[in-house]
């Protein structure tokens, strides 16, 4: 049996049609029709998730490593607001989400009726497409109309700026009415999606001559998926003795001559010897970029600056590095390497050397401050980072997680997820439990405690895979406002900034029924993560107690070392 509205059936069939096979529900009335509707289709998985807010991450963490189109549905009025966090962070990764937000009928805004509010356009500029369609047509006309106007909303989610896409459903009721009757329906011919034009040969070599004509080039990559293709150009261009790789681990950059540890390099360098490392020209690649240290090295001292996003992002020219850029649009990713690799080395330039030197030497000061580092956040995270198996996503936290893990080499074989569209800690973890449902191998998030009680409602619903190991340290606040200089000196520190807090998620992992492990010392810490990740019928919580205070004077004293001892 399925709904009488033709044109949610129709809706249905052209998301099959166009290659949705996952769909993330909340439950509600007014969407009941979408729900009947997907649930008469075998090749479409719906999974049902309570809370919207969680919804909208679990679908952004399935997209992210599916990398394909997964559409969320819920009902109308605020359930839609929930779905706010998930698809900003969406817009700004450039994941692709097909948003079904059910709504009142056309003009029944302002007029007093329950669960309603202005649902057209509502996410802003923070989708790269909008529509809204009548799930009551009944005439042939109305149904070719809905018909263009889905498909074409599925394309847009991938065409050109990849991202999230609302369909607002206008329905009536009755919206349980069902029937077994079939409906066939007049297809139309898929319309082509756009490809990005390509750079004119007179631009291309403008480009080529102002690279090779400079001798010192960095690039600069930011957050991205692992791709075979670029990190094969990227390693053409690190033979050349005249270019730099900088990368962070979230990058998933895999590379043997290239700087990895920025942070640190930048905080080891000697003042007098900073032109050494500044380069004429700075490229940057990818999406965000973590490290705040290397932004303020650079900032407006390059002679260029170019950013060359992904595809799917071609015009951003993100000015981060104040105001130098040169936008090259509308090249993307490949074409711009492939101009670049073919252009001659700078003869005599040492500026990669230089880099490498440091690194190398800034890697050898680390490991020595942290052989001799007693138990605290910096010391949690090296043993976390060496434990990872081989082949696992890890999913970091915003805030001290994500920064602490670029402190660290990790595994070539690992590949690196954050959300740092918008850097916000609201749905790290049901975005981690979304990519691990489709994973085979282990998933492991690592948060602080804050990011997980914020988000502990990713534990409520019935996908969590047996795979996924959730890590928490708890150092009973928010720490990282102890490492930044404004916070830590306005008064009342801890009541506003810090929010301390004595929680343990001991009786939240009960009430799930996960398995429950707990540390407070580096022995205990050791002997825990030798069977932590072990198969299992259910995923798993560890938490890591540690001293904030203490972990906050070990971070600086890091720094203050690597300083000290160059």
């Amino acid at each position: 049996m399925n709904t009488t509205k033709k044109a949610i059936r129709l809706l249905t069939e052209t998301c099959l049609r166009k290659g949705i096979r996952k769909v993330v529900f909340s439950p509600g009335s007014r969407s009941a029709p979408l729900v009947i509707a997907f649930s008469q289709i075998d090749e479409i998985e719906c999974l049902v998730i309570p809370d919207e807010r969680v919804a909208g991450y679990f679908a952004l963490g399935l997209a992210q490593q599916l990398q394909e189109t997964v559409a969320v549905v819920c009902t109308s009025g605020t359930a839609v607001l929930n779905l706010s966090p998930a698809v900003c962070e969406a817009y700004y990764q450039n994941v692709p989400l097909l948003l079904l937000t059910a709504d009142r009928p056309f003009g029944a805004v302002s007029k007093g009726e329950n669960q309603t509010i202005m649902q057209e356009g509502i996410f802003g500029p923070h989708v790269v497409f909008d529509v809204s369609i009548d799930g009551d047509a009944e005439e042939e006309n109305e149904l070719k109309e809905v018909q263009q106007q889905v498909s074409n909303a599925i394309d847009e989610t991938r065409n050109g700026y990849t991202g999230p896409v609302q369909v607002n459903v206008h329905l009536s009721e009755p919206l349980y009415q069902t029937t077994d009757a079939n409906f066939f329906f007049n297809w139309e011919e898929e319309h082509e999606i756009s490809s990005t034009e390509f750079i004119q040969l007179k631009d291309l070599q403008r480009i080529k001559t102002s690279f090779s004509t400079n001798e010192k080039k960095m690039f600069v990559v930011g957050m991205r998926e692992f791709d075979a293709e670029f990190n094969e150009q990227l390693q053409k261009l690190s033979e050349r003795n005249d270019v730099i790789i900088v990368y962070e681990n979230i990058s998933n950059v895999k590379l043997p001559e290239a700087v990895w540890n920025v942070d640190a390099c930048i905080s080891a360098m000697e003042t007098d010897s900073e032109e050494n490392f500044i380069p004429d020209v700075v490229v940057t690649l990818g999406k965000q970029i973590v490290s705040k240290k290397l932004k303020q090295f650079l900032h407006e001292k390059p002679t260029i600056h170019w950013d060359v996003p992904p595809g799917s992002s071609v015009g951003r020219n993100w000015n981060m590095f104040g105001d130098i850029l040169i936008g090259v649009e509308p090249i993307n990713e490949t074409q711009f390497l492939n101009a670049v690799i073919d252009t001659n080395e700078t003869t005599a330039s040492k500026y990669k050397k230089n880099w490498l030197q440091l690194s190398k030497h800034t890697n050898e000061l680390s490991k020595k401050y942290f052989s001799k580092n007693d138990y605290n956040d910096l010391k949690v995270m090296e043993t976390l980072v060496n434990s990872f198996p081989e082949n696992s996503n890890i999913q970091y936290g915003n805030s001290t997680p994500i920064r602490y893990a670029n402190f660290f080499m990790h595994k070539n074989s690992l590949t690196i997820n954050a959300n740092r569209g918008t850097s916000g800690i609201d749905g790290c973890l049901s975005t981690a439990a979304g990519s691990a449902f489709n994973r085979k191998g282990i998933t492991v998030c690592v948060l602080g405690d804050v990011s997980f009680f914020y988000d502990s409602n990713a534990l409520w619903n019935n996908y969590l895979s047996p795979n996924l190991r959730i890590i928490i340290i708890n150092n009973n606040g928010g720490s990282i406002f102890r490492l930044l200089d404004g916070p830590s000196k306005v008064n009342e520190f801890e009541k506003f900034f810090e929010t301390r807090h004595e929680l343990n998620a001991k009786h939240l992992a009960s009430m799930y029924g996960l398995p429950y492990y707990f540390c407070a010392l580096q022995n205990e810490l050791e002997e825990t993560l030798k069977t932590f990740y072990e198969p299992s019928t259910h995923a798993k919580i560890l938490e890591i107690k540690t001293d904030s205070m203490h972990s906050a004077e070990a971070y600086k004293k890091y720094f203050d070392f690597l300083r000290k001892e160059n």
